[in-house]
């Protein structure tokens, strides 16, 4: 048995035959028996060993046994130790207590019984092999643990923290810098394709280029800062009690040491990165703005370049905070049934007969009103909600299809504006086929319109489709037909069943607009050409009308002949034209444009509403005069800075007028700030 195997014992007694004859008793190969002749030589032993079990005899010179134990047992390390009295006399009652109280486990008389006492010192090793293997198997247990914690809150590749530990740590940052009233900067950065070497050298050497960018990071980069890698080539540094201007250098000077080539292997990089920065708690209170808007920051600096750094500007004001808010409440809207479908009628010029409606989506805002679609729908897009959208409208759509099968209206096609995001989904066709079944509808009774968007650098994929569609009986038509990136070539490669011209062109044919009427006139000769259905879009008077008759467009749509109307009145609508086209169809649709009331736009917040809830806030909350100059400047969007030059003061005096605002309004941070003038700016033009 190695030595480091072996189990210490220690034999104590002041007569050299007294520890002879215990040793010959308990004597075993794998023991190490340790003999002291005093209880001071004991203790002395107690530093260097571990021991399973003491042999201490009692009555002895100098310090007793009694008194040894005490102190074995006063010590942390030694304390667990069974410590076993030997003693030559029989003890009274009070002598035993006495034993016990300072840390004896058992007594043997002398003369030992050999049997008794190997049996309990055998005993006594067993107890300890046991603790020994449970010490071991938690200490085992222990460094698993810490492996599994450190793999959870590192990164596996760059060894760098993660994610989750930066989660954590901002929020600890940021309760420090509360505490102790720090600024605390936050750095967004994203290495300037990266993907190029992943590309071209394999991930295997872009897994070595983050090990030396991590590296790299690190070691520009104070002791006390922290830096993450969050994913692919992300990362995020917070700078603790880093102001704007020092956090700035820190992003100068990781720029610049970007400019230092990697070697790796036989190969020489030059990579660079771009760099958002938002400062607490100038740029946001909490981890998640913090981040966010030092996310918005690196884009924008990626937006100007590679190898940039961008400060995060808050930009936030009266219409920016609307088109948060309208944001946040979008994502609810299906949901909360504020989304409703009106339909505009598609009427032929020629015969003024209606073969198809237009479905478009409207919301109905409960505290707003309605708010237009060219307001919604780019939000919409912006925010991933446009395909669900879509797919509302299309249920709708055929929904009233259905509905409107066994009456008068049974033969009129709607037709559905899909996104370029929603007709680009691989499942288009399938999702559309499962809503004709579930609908039980003619599939020639539907029609999709999709816009120019749709269609650049996916050619293939839209040609497939279209002609699934055209299988399948499904009308499609080409929207908004002339902006953005027309192309003829369109007509001649897609199978289009209709083209609409935008209502952009309409409205200036009548208005000295030569070039418009050209484009509108070659349009409509070319599709005629192309057996393309020709729908001219947003026309308004009865001028435009006669034009698009001249140059032979087929269809026409605009509140010139009907706005927009709901399933209920659009029914009752089309039933008095019906008996008008009856009486006279030559004057149908001049008629009619009487017979319907233009929807007007919501009020939207105009300076003058604005500069009269500021001065509401200003007498509501005792403003001064010069904290209502900070306060307005807030409201329109500027930074710290900004408002310094602006009104001629320090950034520091800034900072105090801020402060104060903050402070007599009962708010905490800008977007709070503005929300309370939103609000005021609602009323007041409620009660206008």
């Amino acid at each position: 048995m190695n030595q480091t195997d072996t189990i210490n014992i220690l034999l104590v007694d002041d007569r050299p035959e007294n520890l002879l004859a215990l040793e010959a008793i308990i004597e075993q190969e794998d023991y190490n028996l340790v003999k002291a002749y005093s209880g001071e030589e004991a203790l002395k032993y107690l530093l260097k060993f571990d021991f399973a079990v003491i042999l201490l005899d009692v009555q002895m010179p100098g310090l007793d046994g009694f008194s040894t134990a005490k102190i074995i047992r006063a010590r942390e390390k030694t304390k667990n130790i069974p410590i076993l009295f030997v003693t030559a006399n029989n003890l009274d009652s009070e002598q035993i207590f006495m034993g016990y109280s300072v840390g004896a486990i058992d007594y043997i008389l002398k003369p030992v019984d050999p049997l008794i006492l190997k049996s309990k010192v055998a005993r006594f090793v067993e107890q300890y092999i046991l603790r020994q293997k449970l010490i071991a198997q938690t200490k085992e247990l222990e460094e698993k643990n810490n492996v599994i914690k450190y793999m959870a809150y590192h990164d596996g590749l760059t060894e760098l923290p993660n994610r989750r530990m930066l989660n954590e740590q901002i929020i600890q940052n940021i309760n420090k810098s509360k505490r102790l009233n720090e600024p605390l900067g936050v750095l967004f950065l994203d290495l300037d394709r990266f993907k190029y070497v992943n590309d071209s050298l394999g991930h295997l050497m872009g897994d070595k280029l983050l090990q030396l960018v991590a590296k790299r990071l690190q070691s520009n980069i104070l002791e006390q800062d922290f830096v993450a890698r969050i994913g692919g080539d992300e990362f995020v540094i917070l700078l603790t009690n880093s102001d704007r201007d020092e956090s700035l250098m820190v992003a100068q000077t990781i720029l610049e040491a970007f400019k230092q080539p990697f070697y790796l292997d036989t190969y020489e990089f030059y990579i660079t990165t771009c760099i958002g920065l938002a400062v607490f708690p100038y740029d946001g209170e909490d981890s998640i703005s913090l981040l966010k808007n030092a996310d918005a920051a690196l884009y924008r600096a990626k937006e100007q370049g590679k190898n940039k750094y961008k400060v995060f500007h808050t930009g936030m004001n009266i219409e920016s905070y609307r088109t948060f808010l309208l944001q946040s409440d979008l994502r609810k809207a299906i949901e909360r049934d504020e989304l409703s479908v009106v339909y505009q009628p598609k009427v032929n010029i020629h015969t003024g007969k209606i073969s198809s409606v237009e479905a478009l989506v409207r919301w109905h805002h409960p505290k707003w009103g309605m708010i237009p679609p060219n307001e919604f729908i780019p939000l919409a897009e912006e925010i991933g909600l446009i395909v669900e959208i879509d797919k509302w409208v299309l249920q709708n759509a055929c929904n009233q299809i259905a509905q409107w099968r066994n009456n008068e209206l049974g033969s009129i096609r709607i037709a559905v504006n899909f996104s370029a995001q929603h007709f680009l989904q691989k499942n288009l066709v399938n999702e559309i086929i499962e809503q004709l079944a579930i609908s039980n509808i003619d599939p020639n009774l539907l029609e999709i319109e999709i816009t120019e968007t749709a269609l650049l650098g996916n050619e293939e994929f839209i040609i497939s489709t279209l002609l699934k569609l055209k299988e399948l009986k499904i009308h499609v038509s080409l929207d908004d037909f002339g902006t953005g990136y027309s192309s003829l070539n369109y007509l001649r490669v897609f199978p289009f069943s209709t083209v609409k011209i935008d209502k952009a062109f309409i409205q200036e044919i009548t208005n000295q607009g030569e070039k418009s009427l050209a484009i509108v006139e070659s349009i409509i000769h070319l599709a005629n050409r192309l057996s393309i259905n020709v729908v001219a879009e947003g026309v308004e008077t009865l001028e435009q009308l006669k034009i698009l008759k001249e140059l032979q467009c087929n269809e026409y749509q605009g509140y010139h002949f009907c706005r927009p109307l709901p399933p209920e009145e659009l029914f009752e609508f089309l039933e008095k034209y019906e008996t008008i086209l009856t009486e006279s169809p030559t004057e149908s649709a001049p008629l009619l444009n009487n017979v319907i009331e233009i929807q007007k736009e919501p009020i939207r917040l105009n300076h003058d509403i604005v500069k009269l809830a500021i001065q509401q806030v200003k007498t509501s909350y005792l403003l001064s005069t010069r904290e209502v100059d900070v306060f307005s400047l807030i409201v329109d969007g500027l930074t710290n800075k900004e408002i310094s030059e602006k009104l001629y003061i320090s950034e520091h005096t800034v900072k105090n007028h801020i402060t104060n605002i903050f402070s007599k309004i009962n708010v905490s941070d800008r977007v709070q700030a503005i929300a309370l003038v939103y609000e005021t700016c609602i009323q007041k033009e409620e009660a206008q």
